[in-house]
């Protein structure tokens, strides 16, 4: 395998470099030592100079003795004025020159190990594409069964969606407009997040596909209580932008200056106040809350996602949510627990990349809530459209069966790895 992060070539330059700062100090006053005997003896011995320095740094009480070949004898005053003043120069040195030279030999050496890198690594960049398609051929055939019905039931609520859009267009009703639309957008968002999972499983991440499925509950719970209270909530659902958008934009007034970005201006910035005030003045004040679109019609002053989890009938999905929650907030348990791996491995181990297991609960999460979604954009008296319902529900019974069997074969394969590795 190719090596581009050079850890121990960089960890080499750490010793070496420390080892050569922890002597300056020393080597630097004698040298000044040296350099002070000789200004007060100008006529000194050669080598006279580095071996009183030395006798002086190493504290040795005995009298100095030096081989000189003439035999005269030399006298050196030094005083402690002289000390003092060679500590100072040190101490300065360290203080002020050393990060200097530190910081120069870091970006001297990054400089050189990242030309190093940038001239090997098209052939790490080729060995990480071959492993990268060597690993995903592996995976399609653990879990390709699976995968390819949440692929079927995507396609096929692509394409119901298009052509309930199209129908929608061409409508002439003018009863629940923004009712439809709303539900339609949602359900556009539900298909390209279903996309995103898909992608995410298919190259082995199964705890971002996790992650990604919490955002299709939300879309879905949010879609299931709109389309049960009907076109008031839909229109209060979409008059929320306002209260959204005045949430946004405190936020950024906030840390602009931090970011080194420039504030709102004043036309925009009345223009986004207006269109909240006017939106409590028409709604009320917990219309400002977070979910107070929904406060009216849940008659809750303040809306928590758990109360729409309700409204909607979903509550259920609750464990799952929060195992979701993980993979998208930095806690503990995002640590301790991982999909991507087995769980004795999940804490001591943890999980940088890709592998090859956790696809259970995420596949088929999105399978529920896509078909769920495309019930909601089908004509319920339609023939045609409860057709195209009946399959989708069909497929989505069928892949809890599919993504298990893998699962239970990945697990075996596990098992017989470990004991293998026990044996040995």
């Amino acid at each position: 395998m190719p090596k581009t992060a050079r850890n121990s070539e960089i960890s080499g330059f750490h010793k070496a470099i420390t080892a050569e700062l922890s002597a300056v100090p020393r080597r630097l006053i004698r040298t000044k030592l040296a350099a002070l005997i000789e200004q007060k003896v100008p006529d000194v011995p050669k080598g006279f100079a580095e071996a009183l320095a030395d006798h002086i740094l190493a504290k040795n009480k005995e009298p100095f003795e030096f081989d000189n070949e003439d035999e005269r004898e030399v006298s050196v005053d030094i005083t402690a004025a002289d000390i003092d003043l060679i500590g100072t120069e040190v101490r300065s040195f360290v203080t002020d020159e050393i990060p200097e030279i530190v910081t120069k030999i870091i970006d001297d050496a990054a400089s050189a190990i990242l030309e190093t890198l940038n001239r090997d690594w098209p052939a790490q960049r080729d060995w990480q594409r071959v492993t990268t398609e060597g690993f995903k051929e592996r995976l399609e055939d653990r879990w390709g069964r699976g995968f390819d019905i949440l692929r079927m039931m995507y396609t096929i609520a692509k394409e119901i969606g298009g052509i309930a859009n199209q129908r929608r267009r061409r409508s002439r009703a003018k009863r629940n407009l923004v009712l439809q639309d709303t539900i339609t957008h949602l359900h556009i968002r539900a298909c390209q997040v279903v996309a995103e999972i898909l992608c995410l499983m298919e190259n082995g991440f199964a705890d971002g596909a996790i992650a990604r499925w919490r955002t299709l509950h939300e879309i879905t719970v949010v879609a299931a209580v709109i389309a049960h209270f009907g076109e008031d909530l839909a229109v209060r659902y979409r008059a929320h932008e306002a209260v959204e958008a005045k949430r946004a934009m405190d936020r950024y007034q906030v840390s602009h200056a931090a970011l080194g970005l420039s504030p709102f201006g004043q036309k925009d910035t009345r223009e986004v106040e207006d269109h909240y005030q006017a939106a409590l003045a028409l709604y009320g004040d917990r219309f400002g809350s977070e979910y107070g679109w929904a406060g009216c019609h849940l008659d809750l002053k303040k809306p928590r996602f758990i109360d729409l989890e309700k409204a909607a009938g979903k509550l259920e999905m609750r464990p799952y949510y929060g195992l979701a929650s993980y993979n998208v907030h930095a806690s503990a348990m995002g640590i301790a627990f991982r999909l991507g791996l087995p769980r004795e491995l999940a804490g001591p181990t943890g999980l940088a990349g890709a592998s090859n297991t956790g696809f259970v609960d995420p596949a088929q999460n999105a399978a529920f809530d896509i078909a769920f979604m495309t019930s909601l954009i089908l004509r319920p008296h339609n023939i045609d459209d409860m057709i195209q319902l009946k399959i989708l529900l069909l497929l989505r019974g069928k892949i809890a069966a599919e993504l298990t069997a893998a699962d239970r074969r990945i697990e075996k394969e596990h098992r017989a790895h470990l004991r293998a590795g026990r044996a040995q």
